[in-house]
């Protein structure tokens, strides 16, 4: 099963994290709405868009985590626009002034056709000077094939309950493959357990400044970390800009 189906699960892990948010308020304050964001799963960022006054429209191809998405925003009481499509080939007839793939989107694009039919999407969606949006993680993988417990997800199963992770690693792919494994004990005292699995392809610098070139992007602005650092070798994420 993939994470995207437990959506659940997703929410939980990631709910706390914020570390891009600030950086896609300054260019949503900067460039206007509406805002389209791919890969909006269950509307963490979009849901801060919206607070902030922008008009939204979110693109996911996962129907349990956009449902998910669609529970938070009324519980947060803002409305947004969410709708199920692929990044590679949905048609919106509006046109925005940014586009957002924020959280390792783009990492979803395991070939090289995939990666040239989104940018090429996302690039058709966009107003003239409008701006594309993205960030990716840079690798820096922890200890392969040992099931380990992450520090940082400790509350996320919640008591009585652990969220493992075990992570491979395919150089010739650039793959990272993610399998997450949730351990609960029930009021009967047995124990259960729910897997997950997530499969992302990173990317060098140079990779996708050629990617984003041969889909049409004339100028690419690059960043170690979303205060706009300089790339670095030690940079945990590769922060992008694109325009046209």
């Amino acid at each position: 099963m993939s994470i995207y189906d437990a959506a659940d699960l997703y929410d939980e892990q990631y709910r706390r994290y914020r570390d891009d948010i600030p950086h896609y308020l300054r260019l949503a304050a900067d460039h206007g709405g509406p805002v389209l964001e791919v890969g909006a799963g269950t509307g963490r960022l979009c849901i801060a868009l919206a607070r902030a006054g922008h008009e939204v429209v979110g693109i996911d191809s996962s129907p349990q985590m956009l449902e998910r998405g669609r529970q938070n925003a009324a519980r947060e009481g803002v409305e947004l626009r969410l709708e199920q499509g692929d990044m590679r080939d949905f048609e919106l007839e509006a046109r925005f002034p940014l586009v957002v793939a924020a959280f390792n989107t783009l990492m979803h694009l395991h070939t090289l056709d995939d990666q040239d039919r989104a940018l090429g999407r996302l690039r058709s969606h966009l107003e003239p000077g409008g701006a594309f949006a993205f960030d990716l993680f840079l690798p820096d993988f922890g200890q392969l094939g040992v099931l380990r417990s992450e520090a940082e997800w400790a509350d996320v199963a919640g008591e009585q309950a652990e969220l493992l992770l075990v992570q491979e690693h395919d150089p010739l792919s650039q793959t990272i493959q993610s399998r997450y494994l949730l351990d609960t004990v029930g009021e009967d005292g047995l124990l259960r357990r729910r897997t997950a699995t997530l499969s992302q392809r990173y990317y060098t610098r140079f990779e996708i400044t050629r990617a984003l070139r041969h889909a049409g992007f004339t100028r690419l602005e690059l960043f170690g970390g979303f205060d706009r650092t300089p790339l670095r070798p030690d940079s945990r994420h590769l922060v992008g800009v694109a325009r046209i």
